[in-house]
């Protein structure tokens, strides 16, 4: 159907209550949602407009350095055509694009010769690049959901990644993919586990603080993921945010929650009657 029939369809013949976007690229992430919130059909998972602010790496770190609340690793913003400052970076690094997806754009640099390529490659994902110092140490998610009806934020368990001290969690590690580079599955090294809040109360209790500080200051609604490297001392620095979920029974936000108490149809019933009740504050 034409794009203007379809839509006129959904919201006339359709008449759903709400809905739930299952793309995961940049253009579902935040397009397709802009379309729905037109037609004034509830969306779980809040706005487009937060999903561009979460997709794009440098409008995230500049909210959080603004507020200087959130720990944040030390880096700086390289744009197409600007001299690449060799004497300001230091090695090992992180070279990344301010937009991209499943670490796709990203690469460790151990020493100078290896930057340029590095920085290349970023810059087919987007016009801007993060040069950050490298944290070697652990990486950990958190998840934050939250109750529309009691205005609740919750930071749920911590799950960490079997990721080595002195490398970054790649692609490869976090998807397994076709040949036509379509994500099937999930490779046989990508382990996960649970923090002990026996062993690890503090460093539990300092990243579900910074998470709930992360879903505040950006102003997010109903769920996010939140990536933290932690480093050999201890300190945990915010990486990045993720706020795609499918609600399947595998999905990380499900297995993390079900680890906290909910279950599958808890969670998802949290969701629609949070995006139920947005709409009902509207009108």
């Amino acid at each position: 159907m034409e794009i203007t029939a379809a839509l006129q369809h959904i919201k006339s013949v359709i008449k759903p209550d709400q809905a739930l976007i299952h793309f995961p690229c940049l253009k579902g992430i935040t397009t397709y949602r802009a379309l729905f919130e037109a037609l004034d059909i509830p969306l779980i998972g809040g706005s487009a407009e937060s999903r561009y602010l979460s997709m794009d790496k440098l409008e995230t770190r500049g909210v959080l350095l603004a507020n200087n609340n959130v720990s944040c690793v030390q880096g700086l913003i390289l744009n197409r055509g600007d001299p690449i400052p060799t004497e300001n970076i230091k090695y090992p690094c992180v070279v990344k694009a301010s937009k991209g997806e499943d670490s796709k754009s990203v690469r460790l640099v151990k020493d100078k010769q290896s930057l340029d390529a590095a920085i290349k490659h970023a810059l087919t994902y987007s016009n801007q690049v993060i040069i950050e110092r490298f944290i070697e140490g652990r990486e950990i998610r958190c998840a934050v959901v939250k109750s529309e009806k009691t205005g609740d934020v919750q930071a749920l368990s911590c799950m960490e990644y079997n990721v080595r001290q002195d490398d970054i969690r790649k692609t490869e590690d976090k998807l397994f993919c076709n040949e036509n580079g379509l994500p099937i599955s999930k490779p046989p090294n990508a382990k996960t586990w649970f923090l002990d809040p026996a062993e690890e109360d503090d460093l539990i209790n300092r990243i579900q603080q910074q998470s709930r500080r992360v879903f505040q200051e950006l102003d997010l609604q109903d769920f996010g993921l939140f990536d933290f490297r932690v480093d050999l001392e201890g300190n945990p620095f915010f990486l990045e945010c993720n706020l795609f979920c499918s609600f399947g029974s595998q999905s990380v936000l499900n297995v993390i929650a079900k680890n906290s108490g909910f279950t599958d149809g808890s969670l998802f019933d949290l969701m629609v009657q949070n995006a139920l009740l947005r709409k009902e504050k509207i009108y």
